[in-house]
């Protein structure tokens, strides 16, 4: 399937942003289709087209293509083809294992580093997953997971860690929008989080990871 130059005019709109650079905003209006399937899995881009679309010269758009490819939202074929990836079950079932990873990884380095405030807002975000949670309400729970993890990373004191999280999360948000989380009953969740919460508040770091774990089989919401 090839780009429809007409549609591909409504798509893509360069945000009005003199701080950033020509070649961020560029990739950043491409992921942000990507991730919301304005461009869609399977589509074909190129280089050419989207810089008459945006009005730019192609320099700047294989940039965005370029770390497009490296975070697994756009693959190449030389010479014959540049197009959004598919969601297939196999990138859906590695990206929870990696997003459980990383998540694990975020709590045990935060746990050990927040100072007192740091540490009650991280627990005032796992407060809002448990009320999510107790109501079973499973969409706002793995939105306030996200922002729990991302606090996490933040806070984790390790700058790569944090970097790799920001880049990573629109690809992660996308590739298990569909899929279906094997998360526990209320009852086993609602034993887990406060579990997590009290280690948090011990500054247990081992016992935190592990029951953040024990909720969603390694991946964090």
């Amino acid at each position: 399937m090839g780009i429809d130059d007409a549609r591909l005019d409504e798509r893509l709109r360069l945000k009005e942003n003199t701080t950033q650079s020509l070649g961020d905003r560029v990739y950043e209006v491409l992921r942000d289709a990507i991730v919301a399937e304005q461009l869609e899995p399977g589509e074909r881009v190129s280089d050419k087209e989207i810089a008459e679309a945006l009005g730019i010269s192609r320099t700047p758009v294989r940039e965005a293509l370029q770390r497009l490819t490296w975070i697994g939202l756009v693959e190449v074929s030389p010479s014959r083809y540049t197009r959004v990836t598919g969601v297939s079950d196999e990138m859906v079932a590695g990206t929870l294992e990696y997003t459980g990873l990383q998540a694990g990884l975020a709590l045990r380095l935060a746990v050990r580093r927040m100072d007192g405030a740091e540490l009650a807002e991280a627990v005032a975000l796992l407060d809002v997953m448990i009320e999510a949670s107790d109501r079973d309400a499973h969409d706002e729970l793995k939105q306030a997971a996200r922002e729990f993890i991302a606090y996490l990373s933040r806070r984790s004191g390790n700058a790569v860690l944090s970097r790799v999280m920001v880049e990573m999360a629109p690809v992660l948000d996308r590739n298990v929008r569909r899929a279906h989380l094997d998360v526990r009953p209320i009852e086993e969740r609602a034993d887990a989080y406060r579990h997590l919460r009290e280690a948090m508040l011990a500054r247990d770091a081992d016992a935190a990871e592990g029951w953040l774990r024990s909720v969603h089989g390694g991946a964090a919401a």
